[in-house]
């Protein structure tokens, strides 16, 4: 016999896998679900289409906005690790990867083409409910639906001004809406810091408030 004649055995191709030989799991259903949740939350914040009507529903669910942000940006960090050790270490696909950023990309698509509510587009609610506190015995009503906006307060003033305060724009110390104001540019309010406006149409203007600390 001369040597031996056992074949050499064919070389691996070079697959990493963690100390115990388990290969890694590609981000899966709860990943694919939460960017789902997230993204939804989030372009329903920017087109204010939150189902319930009310100041109280509103304001909770917007101040919720922030950390949504925060929560997607680790649910895209889990993303990224896991999705990182699939291609590049295990050198792997799995269509669980690309999940996520199709979510994220139709929720980006979703948000640029379909129209956000705007003043313009809701005119006629608001003259309606201007005039209804002009002629109501009560000079301020609070929680009011004014075509897709929530109105934490609406409040007609001595001077025949009715200012509407939107609840989307209330934190802390600092507050905006609308003022119908016949009589020309609304006035500085008494306590406030900083009062800004801009006149849209009309006796239609737009401001944001600050008030004194």
């Amino acid at each position: 016999m001369h040597g031996d004649d056992t074949p050499p055995v064919p070389r691996q191709p070079l697959v990493l896998r963690d100390p115990i030989g388990r290969p890694a799991h590609p981000p899966g259903l709860i990943v694919a679900g939460l960017s789902v949740l997230l993204c939804t939350g989030i372009v329903f914040a920017l087109l204010d289409w939150w189902p319930g009507h009310g100041h109280t529903v509103d304001a909770f669910t917007n101040s919720m906005v922030v950390l949504v942000f925060g929560v997607l940006v680790v649910v895209g960090l889990v993303w990224v690790v896991k999705s990182a050790l699939v291609i590049g270490r295990d050198r792997r696909w799995s269509w669980w990867i690309a999940a996520a950023p199709i979510v994220v990309v139709a929720a980006t698509v979703a948000a640029a083409v379909i129209p956000s509510p705007s003043f313009e587009s809701s005119r006629s609610d608001f003259d309606l409910a201007a005039q209804a506190v002009l002629s109501s015995p009560d000079p301020a009503v609070s929680d009011v639906q004014v075509g897709p906006y929530t109105m934490s307060r609406i409040e007609r003033r001595n001077n025949g001004a009715v200012y509407f305060y939107d609840a989307d724009q209330s934190f802390l110390t600092t507050f905006g809406g609308w003022i119908y104001s016949p009589a020309g540019p609304p006035p500085d309010r008494a306590g406030i810091e900083r009062f800004e406006s801009t006149h849209l149409d009309g006796p239609w203007y737009e401001f944001t408030a600050v008030w004194q600390e």
